[in-house]
């Protein structure tokens, strides 16, 4: 359902990625693991049209997304949540729901209903202020908010950082629960291995914007190959 061949990109006339490559399947997880620096968050710029394509295609559903606008990209089924989250921080929660609703307005009662359903923590918040809730509440905000978009595939930037341990394990059961009701795919940068683990099929190794290798998490050993290749000792 989507697919990257030989991007290029960077900013200005700063080169990062370089002739990128990578599939991924409706349903399909796949991780970026990588150290800081080496293009994990560029990568998900490019695909969303932050950043311009120097060489190379992004498709969905067989449709080039070459040249078109963030925008485009979203009503064509992407959702992002960038790291930092980026809310609008003086509107409330609910009010921050809604605007994620911009594909479709006139439905916005019942998809935020739904958004609620997988995130009843924010219920008892909807009356105050994003920029007033926890780093972690923000977190599920943030998703929540795209969720409200409707995609078929979301990009996750580091989820997890600055994340309490019983938020990022709620983050995790809500992704798996709509890649088995929804067949929602998601690419997913993260620095945190067992969060990575939890949910992806693939992980794609980073380093100097560049795809170098591919994990299976599911292989014996994978944990300690990811660990040595990010430089974490143990």
């Amino acid at each position: 359902m989507f697919e990257v061949k030989g991007l290029s990109s960077g900013y200005g006339r700063v080169p990062v990625l370089r002739e990128v490559d990578f599939s991924l399947a409706q349903g399909e997880c796949i991780g970026f693991l990588g150290r800081n620096g080496m293009g994990k968050t560029t990568l998900l710029r490019a695909i969303m049209g932050e950043l311009p394509t120097w060489s190379g295609e992004i498709r969905k559903a067989g449709q080039s997304l070459n040249g078109k606008s963030t925008q485009a990209r979203a009503r064509a089924g992407i959702g992002y949540v960038p790291q930092g989250k980026q809310l609008f921080k003086l509107l409330t929660v609910e009010e921050n729901l809604r605007m994620g609703c911009v594909k479709n307005f006139r439905g916005a009662e019942v998809k935020v209903a739904q958004v609620l359903d997988l995130f009843p923590r924010l219920v008892p918040l909807l009356d105050r202020q994003a920029g007033m809730l926890s780093g972690g509440e923000q977190q599920l905000l943030a998703l929540g908010r795209c969720l409200c978009g409707d995609p078929d595939l979301i990009l996750l930037d580091e989820p997890t950082e600055g994340i309490q341990p019983s938020i990022c394990d709620e983050i995790i059961d809500v992704l798996i629960q709509l890649r088995k009701e929804r067949n929602l795919s998601i690419m997913l940068v993260e620095q945190d291995i067992d969060f990575l683990w939890s949910i992806c099929d693939h992980i794609l190794a980073v380093d100097k914007g560049s795809v170098v290798k591919t994990i299976d998490p599911k292989a014996e050993g994978s944990t300690e190959q990811a660990k040595a290749f990010i430089g974490i000792e143990g």
